[in-house]
């Protein structure tokens, strides 16, 4: 017969997830209350009364940390975006995107200092893709690119999803899109990327895919950090910009009401 009484080395695993977790925690509220630049290892034990060397145990370095802390915000946006897409029918491809987009923004703009630290601060960029650094170099498993990929996928999969249901089943035809002259290299790189976020899709839209994210991070980023010139119509401007986006493949989308 198996012991009732939990062995030592399962209450120390949960002894250290828990610890592990409230660091994560209190690393999340000092950034909400000073910014990326308030956390430092010292500021976190300090909060919880442990010294800085004992979070070594746990995090070899603050940048360790910031991987892991980037990690669960990319998870977080992407389950916030797949939750608010399965409300809708499964077939429904083309919204989906759409509704994507708009969780996408309404996540960034109520989580700023979460999307500052994801999107532009040093330390995470620097793991992701420092001075130097080519696509080749990215260790797909290595945090948070693992998460950051998973949270892309939540396009990538869709939109290969509308790609390739038939024009029955979409409600329409796509059209073709008309792409610039691209490089060896671009080509090269845009079906790599088109690849790895779910996306087995023909070069010239990969490429249409990958302009609609720089454009849509963009308009996001721009909004996020202050820097949108239409400072209240945030919302707005990306129902525009998504209709003209739909519009390249032949989508029609309903038209704002006045």
């Amino acid at each position: 017969m198996e012991s009732a009484t939990p062995s030592p080395s399962g209450r120390r695993e949960r002894q250290r997830a828990a610890t592990t977790a409230e660091i994560k925690d209190t690393a999340r509220a000092l950034l909400t209350q000073t910014g990326p630049s308030g956390i430092s290892l010292r500021a976190i034990a300090r909060t919880m009364g442990i010294s800085a060397a004992g979070l070594y145990r746990y995090f070899p370095s603050l940048e360790a940390l910031l991987a892991e802390l980037c990690a669960d915000f990319y998870r977080e946006l992407a389950e916030y975006m797949q939750h608010e897409c399965d409300a809708l029918a499964d077939n429904d491809l083309t919204e989906k995107l759409r509704t994507a987009a708009r969780a996408f923004r309404r996540w960034a703009v109520t989580h700023r200092l979460e999307f500052t630290l994801m999107f532009a601060s040093i330390a995470p960029g620097a793991v992701l893709a420092g001075p130097g650094t080519t696509s080749s170099d990215l260790d797909p498993e290595s945090e948070p690119y693992r998460s950051m990929l998973a949270f892309s996928r939540v396009f990538g999969e869709i939109f290969n999803g509308a790609y390739h249901q038939s024009e029955a089943e979409r409600g329409f035809a796509l059209t073709p899109p008309t792409i610039p002259p691209l490089t060896p290299g671009l080509k090269a790189e845009i079906e790599r990327s088109s690849l790895a976020i779910g996306a087995h899709v023909p070069l010239e839209v990969g490429y249409v895919l990958h302009s609609f994210w720089i454009r849509l991070y963009g308009l996001v980023a721009m909004e996020v950090f202050g820097q949108l010139p239409l400072v209240d119509q945030g919302e707005a401007l990306l129902e525009a910009e998504m209709a003209v986006m739909a519009g390249q493949l032949g989508v029609e989308v309903d038209r704002p009401q006045p």
